[in-house]
């Protein structure tokens, strides 16, 4: 069977979809199930993927350093879709170009599976900031996931998200969950045991926060959370992995809440294999992330013994049982200061949650894409 996948971004842009379409990508002809291409907005730097073929279509400049795909200025991209012999037609975002391959899949009678990454009314209500205009987006979007022939989502939240946006068939919505591809303890523990020097976290219990920093990651709750744990004593670090436009904000907000002392910012990681290096620093991982509809971070960590704290009910809650594979907390300042505090106190919680959180929250892409080829097949 022959796939072509569809996103309106992509590298060097750093987002959860462009991870999970490269993914299923690469595993799905390494599993022999068949082709798959990808069709992505052209970026003036290119970026390959080893394994992987993909086609571009013209862009322009848009929001930050993303792109905006011009595929009815591009002839090749309608060419692409009528000649190319594919199948299915997977769409993992339902801008310009998503719109115009389910156009093309009508067209040319080529079924088109859907799969919802992301809280697109948060992400419009932050960036426009007028009713009207996200009123539009929505109405924009939704008639292209409506349109699909095969919705599926990340995660049991986003199938509610789905039905607050209007989505009109959703009992069908089929949840397929990310999956990540860091192997299991694959940290070089003396690279992790140089870190842990390097941070100064020799001693002392290490917290950290590990991807984009931004303000949708409610990144400050976890400040905020930690200054109270140390006016009441507490002894930690709280490493922060990433960077982001966000971090001015947040290098502001240690300071008004006098935990300069406790908090580091270590950077980007980019490299795989030292990232699963720093996951196995930590003892704990925190991602109080409400917006987040199915993290890779979360597994990440968890290929590499990391538990994860989260808040109930979010979709990064699904996949933990607290206490077991991880912590889940209710939503609330206070009863994470007070649960913070517990654990340090007894450390051999984290280790038993660490365990956990390997056996249980860690899973890789076979099984995964596998489950994709089956919706491509009974779409077909």
């Amino acid at each position: 069977m022959k796939v072509l996948e569809i996103l309106d971004c992509f590298y060097p842009n750093l987002d959860g979809p462009i991870e999970v379409a490269v993914s299923i990508a690469r595993k799905y002809s390494a599993l022999g199930l068949g082709e798959m291409h990808l069709l992505v907005p052209d970026y003036p730097k290119r970026v390959e993927v080893e394994g992987v073929k993909i086609f571009r279509c013209r862009s322009a400049k848009s929001d930050e350093d993303y792109r905006a795909a011009l595929p009815m200025f591009d002839g090749k991209i309608r060419k692409l879709i009528k000649k190319g012999g594919y199948d299915v037609i997977h769409l993992h975002s339902p801008f310009t170009l998503g719109r115009y391959a389910l156009k093309c899949g009508r067209k040319y009678h080529i079924p088109v599976v859907f799969t919802m990454h992301t809280k697109f009314r948060d992400e419009f209500e932050k960036r426009l900031k007028n009713k009207l205009l996200v009123k539009f987006m929505m109405s924009y979007i939704m008639k292209c996931i409506n349109g699909c022939d095969v919705v599926t989502s990340v995660s049991r939240g986003t199938v509610n998200t789905l039905a607050e946006y209007g989505y009109k068939d959703i009992d069908s919505v089929k949840v397929v969950p990310n999956a990540t591809n860091m192997r299991p303890k694959s940290a070089d523990t003396e690279v992790t045991a140089r870190i842990r020097k390097e941070l100064g976290l020799e001693g002392t219990f290490a917290f950290s926060y590990i991807g984009r920093l931004a303000a949708t990651k409610n990144i400050d709750f976890s400040l905020r959370v930690l200054s109270k744990v140390k006016q009441r004593g507490g002894k930690f670090k709280f490493v922060l992995v990433g960077g982001g436009e966000y971090e001015k904000t947040l290098r502001s907000l240690v300071k008004k809440l006098g935990i300069e002392e406790e908090v580091v910012f270590a950077g980007a990681v980019s490299d795989k294999n030292l990232l699963a290096s720093y996951y196995s620093a930590f003892d704990l991982l925190l991602f109080p992330s409400v917006f987040d509809n199915a993290s890779m971070v979360i597994l990440e960590a968890a290929a590499n013994g990391l538990p994860t704290a989260t808040i109930k009910d979010s979709c990064s809650a699904e996949r933990i049982t607290d206490g077991e594979s991880g912590f889940v907390w209710d939503n609330d300042e206070e009863v994470w200061a007070q649960e913070i505090l517990k654990l340090l106190s007894e450390p051999e919680r984290v280790r038993r949650a660490a365990d956990g959180a390997l056996s249980s929250v860690y899973v890789g892409w076979d099984d995964i894409v596998k489950e994709y080829s089956d919706i491509y097949k009974n779409t077909l």
